[in-house]
């Protein structure tokens, strides 16, 4: 603001010498204005040169700057009071400037302290209170005046403008923060999976849906065949390429109400909302071949990746342990059968689909 302070008491300098000129007011008031303004905008430039206002809580220094505006205004009120309302003017536009800084309080405390000082200031000028413009120049002047203290109000608006802009930005920073925070919360920093915590709570909540509305929903748990042998034979970063190909084959053959929950290492949960067993074990079986027909020879020359997988369905009264244990269960079938087949877990029987 000290800028655009100096720029003010420049411009209302160089009005107030016209004002001269044209016999409105004194020739002394004019200098001695300019001497006042230029002075203390000089004060300010230095001030805020030395970097001493950095020390300051109001680092913008606002409220002493306004106090030096508003003196001068009420001062030359009294010494010019033809032109008492184009002071008071400029103490209106220069307020402007608190529209980003000041809070309700402060507002309020203000416009009681500018209404006490300016009644005060023009009670003391009592009848020598007149009004310019009884000259087209002076007329001609008023509206300049009027132009230059709109431009003031406009170079305010911008500051409040750039500060709100600044305020959007730092909210979107926030926004996004607030965002990569989530998804490093709630998922698997390798893959993008849900990690365990995330994908317990989601099928807790689906049971509790399924509970009050009697809808079916399955549990698929994944296993890849002979991962270690994979990392063992084209290291550790061939086996994160996989895990993450895998994840992302799988997500993009899902529906969006379908979850996929990395669980640990290579084993992966796959929570099917309002899906039968049936329709969730011919779904496991497309995903099955899906993955064992996919080119790993991008990811690794002579790579094959297949995997294992055990379905159940919801049943009443189930409890999330006891649901993962029988599709964990269904899934070592799956393993001791073979490996790369669907393995059905039921309450009642237990079936196993082998493919060669």
């Amino acid at each position: 603001m000290a800028r655009i302070l100096i720029l003010n008491m420049a411009a209302e300098s160089a009005m107030l010498g016209l004002f001269a000129w044209a016999g409105t007011i004194p020739a002394w008031i004019a200098l001695a204005f300019l001497v006042a303004s230029t002075g203390s905008g000089l004060a300010f430039f230095l001030f805020f040169k030395s970097g001493k206002n950095l020390r300051l809580r109001d680092k913008g220094v606002l409220v002493p700057q306004l106090v030096v505006i508003a003196t001068l205004q009420l001062v030359f009120l009294v010494l010019a009071p033809e032109l008492a309302i184009l002071f008071m003017l400029v103490l209106l536009v220069s307020s402007g400037f608190t529209l980003m800084e000041f809070t309700p309080r402060q507002f309020t405390i203000g416009w009681v302290i500018y209404a006490a000082a300016t009644a005060a200031a023009l009670w003391f000028v009592g009848d020598r209170f007149t009004y310019p413009g009884l000259s087209p120049v002076e007329t001609a002047l008023v509206w300049l005046f009027f132009v230059l203290a709109l431009r003031l109000l406009t170079l305010a608006s911008a500051q409040f403008s750039r500060l709100r802009g600044q305020l959007s930005e730092k909210n979107r920073q926030l926004e996004a923060s607030l965002q990569k925070i989530e998804i490093l919360a709630n998922r698997d920093h390798l893959t993008g999976a849900f990690n365990r915590r995330n994908f317990m709570l989601t099928l807790e909540m689906e049971m509790q849906r399924a509970k009050r509305a009697a809808r079916p929903f399955c549990l698929a748990m994944l296993d890849l065949d002979h991962f270690k042998l994979i990392n063992d034979k084209y290291g550790h970063a061939v086996g994160d390429l996989v895990l993450k190909h895998f994840c992302s084959i799988i997500e993009q053959s899902l529906r969006s109400s379908d979850k996929l929950g990395r669980i640990g290492g290579e084993e992966f949960s796959i929570l099917l909302a309002e899906t039968s067993l049936d329709s969730a074990v011919k779904a496991m079986e497309r995903l099955r071949i899906l993955i064992a027909d996919h080119d790993w020879e991008t990811v690794g020359t002579g790579l094959t990746v297949t995997f294992s997988a055990g379905v159940t369905s919801y049943e009443h009264d189930d409890g999330t342990e006891t649901m993962l244990k029988r599709a964990d269960d269904a899934l070592y079938n799956a393993k001791r059968a073979g490996r790369n087949r669907v393995s059905i877990a039921e309450s009642a029987e237990r079936m196993t689909r082998h493919h060669s």
